[in-house]
């Protein structure tokens, strides 16, 4: 393909994308925010973050737009947004996030990661959910040393077809699900325990 005609496939798929009526939402977790929790009482340890696995019902979106029912998306990958902010966390309590010769792995599955809108009319009840399992394993043995499931909700009203609602909330819901996280303290005490092949 010549690049005039790769080009034109770019512009021909962006032109489908605003004719089908998706929207896409850039949830991010705020780092800003983030700050030393119970996790930071660990003595320093090398972590690596990930793999995450995709093991929603429902990848390709979400959650639906109130006014018509098109699919709404995130402007990166869902597992991305996830491994992110659990490696943003990981940093920000004392430990090295790296990708070789780790000491322990983390690993999660994200399970939810939904938006509602309730009610009708101009205003609406914007429910954002985001659930994900996390795993804490010995990178030498691959022995499990520890699995959880979290989930973070929040609620904000807004206007009826709202990106800002839409961002806010789910923002607020990874934030909740990633602190819950790392104040855990048997997700604390795993990454305390010397693993067999520390």
């Amino acid at each position: 393909m010549t690049a005039t005609g790769a080009r034109s496939l770019v512009l021909a798929l962006a032109t489908l994308s605003l004719v089908s009526g998706c929207a896409s939402v850039d949830v991010e977790y705020p780092e800003a925010a983030a700050s030393p929790a119970m996790l930071a009482s660990v003595a320093p340890r090398r972590i690596a973050v990930g793999p995450v696995a995709d093991r929603r019902v429902d990848k390709t979106r979400i959650g639906a737009r109130p006014k018509n029912g098109k699919a709404i998306t995130t402007g990166r990958p869902v597992t991305d947004i996830v491994r992110d902010a659990l490696g943003v966390e990981v940093a920000k309590n004392g430990h090295a996030v790296v990708a070789e010769t780790p000491e322990l792995v983390m690993a999660a599955d994200v399970e939810e990661f939904w938006l509602d809108a309730v009610g009708t009319g101009a205003q609406r009840l914007y429910v954002g959910r985001v659930a994900i399992a996390v795993m804490v394993s010995d990178p030498g043995t691959g022995t499990r040393l520890f699995t959880r499931r979290y989930v973070g909700v929040r609620r904000q009203q807004g206007e009826e077809d709202s990106k800002t609602a839409w961002r806010d909330v789910m923002d607020a819901a990874l934030a909740r699900t990633v602190h819950d996280v790392v104040t855990d303290p048997d997700l604390v005490a795993a990454f305390a325990r010397r693993s067999p092949s520390a």
